[in-house]
């Protein structure tokens, strides 16, 4: 089932949490909209500089698309700076480019053509604005640049309006000394902060109706609050949190986020989770399920044939198992404990020592034939796991209280095959071997979408969150099993 469909089952046109900025459906609150409003007035009006500053994932780049949208039919043309590491000159030529200028051999001719192009625009009764976004990464010589830029006006007003975007370090940045005639020309500083309590509901309620739930789903209260408390109101970890919920409504065919539903997204989300976890009581449920999002999506699909075919069988711990090479797995080499005995010491019976858990003895044995560099990886394999891992004396598994666990030896940093072509390569042409990816796609070591989702198809295949990025077990997965056609 595609992102699609699962956003279609639950009566939705399009994804309502997108990771990326969404100004077309863009949620007003009162101190928002009075912002705002400032903003727009201060550009239209020409009165020169204006400050937007907020935390990462607070919606600054949502609020400039949304200014950007609504200045364009007011006779507005702007300039959109976003990489902020061109310094000096390089900042200055971009602003040019942006402005469809040709570039100058120097900063005084820029600024003397930048000038007569203001000028012309002026006498046009045009609005020229400049948006430069990320400005936190602005060297003070840069910075200088634009308070220049800034000092060019009429004898009322300004010819450029500047909108400086950043993260607060900006703010500390512009209370240098050297910076104190750039921040006196600010006539209006917006800070922004995340959502109230109060408006998390309205806003879910929002966003889903905006995507075409008309009313069909809803957050409860306690939903709602737990929200809140995970995400600190912060628009792009909300978007996050309720993006995986999402998932979760549809495997269960249901329409109310619920806490629970809330804590198991946050608990699956590394930047959220281990906060939740210390937090939280235990949640047994939970964690038998680390697969939740996919357990009723999978349901009455070929996924489900699939899981039939190729699952983890309910197997023993440390069962002796040959692989085609011919070795033992490190697990199979561990000959069964026999009875602890007491001590007898002095006369004294010392009660027998506890045998090691299967994880412990398991890990030990991993540990004594890794490499420099390699650590021990241990997870719980998801409930439904599809495919049977080849043996190999570099992982092993085991099982507490039912549950069945894998450990491998691993990188101690986690592999960005993005960045490594011929991992991605290796990758392709499995993923071409297993039926999931074109054969007609080239091998070329580009990590493209085709990979992500070939990749994302493997993942839902095997029990796994289909994000279409690899991790350490999806890596354990692809590299220890038949990679033959399904």
């Amino acid at each position: 089932m595609t992102s699609s469909s699962i956003y279609a089952t639950l009566g939705l046109s399009r994804n309502p949490f997108p990771p990326t900025p969404d100004a077309g459906s863009y949620f007003f609150t009162p101190r928002l909209e009075e912002d705002f409003a400032e903003i727009a007035h201060c550009i239209e009006a020409r009165k020169g500089f204006v400050l937007l500053t907020g935390e990462v994932g607070l919606g600054k780049s949502t609020l400039v698309r949304r200014l950007l949208d609504t200045l364009q039919g007011k006779n507005c043309h702007s300039a959109l700076i976003l990489n902020t590491f061109l310094q000096d000159s390089a900042l200055l030529s971009a602003i040019q480019t942006d402005f469809g200028l040709p570039p100058t051999e120097s900063v005084e001719q820029g600024l003397a053509h930048l000038t007569d192009f203001l000028i012309a625009g002026h006498q046009a009764g045009e609005i020229k604005l400049l948006v430069i976004d990320d400005a936190q990464n602005l060297s003070v010589e840069s910075l200088e640049l634009v308070r220049l830029l800034c000092n060019l006006e009429t004898g009322q007003e300004k010819l450029l309006q500047i909108l400086l975007v950043g993260q607060p370090e900006l703010e500390q940045t512009l209370a240098m000394p050297q910076l104190r005639q750039l921040k006196s020309r600010i006539v209006k500083h917006a800070r922004l902060s995340g959502l109230h309590k109060d408006e998390v509901t309205r806003y879910f309620d929002f966003r889903v109706n905006a995507a075409g739930a008309e009313g069909r789903l809803s957050l409860e209260p306690a939903a709602a609050e737990a929200l809140h408390r995970s995400t600190e109101g912060n628009l792009r970890r909300i978007h996050l949190v309720l993006d995986r919920c999402l998932y979760g409504l549809a495997g269960a065919r249901a329409s109310v986020v619920t806490a629970a539903l809330v804590q198991r997204a946050v608990a699956d989300l590394p930047a959220l989770g281990d906060e939740v976890v210390a937090n939280s009581p235990p949640q047994p449920e939970v964690w038998r399920r680390k697969a939740w999002i996919l357990a009723g999506v999978l349901a009455g699909t070929t996924a489900t044939v699939a899981v039939a075919s190729f699952a983890f069988g309910p197997s023993q711990v440390f069962s002796p198992a040959v692989s085609e090479e011919g070795s033992v797995p490190v697990a199979s080499t561990v000959a069964p404990a026999s009875q602890p005995q007491p001590a007898v010491v002095g006369g004294q019976v010392t009660p027998p020592a506890d045998p090691p858990s299967p994880r412990r003895v398991c890990e030990a044995q991993l540990q004594a034939i890794a490499a420099a560099g390699e650590v021990v990886h241990v997870q719980r394999l998801p409930d439904g796991v599809v495919g049977s891992l080849k043996s190999s004396p570099r992982f092993c598994r085991f099982s507490v209280e039912k549950e069945s666990w894998v450990a491998w030896l691993g990188k101690d940093e986690a592999r960005h095959i993005v960045a490594a072509q011929q991992a991605t390569r290796k990758v392709q042409g499995q993923l071409k071997g297993m039926g999931l990816l074109d054969p007609r796609e080239l091998d070329d070591g580009f990590f493209g979408s085709k990979t992500g989702e070939a990749l994302a198809r493997f993942q839902q295949r095997h029990g796994l969150p289909p994000t279409g990025k690899p991790d350490e077990l999806t890596f354990l997965l692809l590299e220890h099993q038949d990679a033959s056609p399904r």
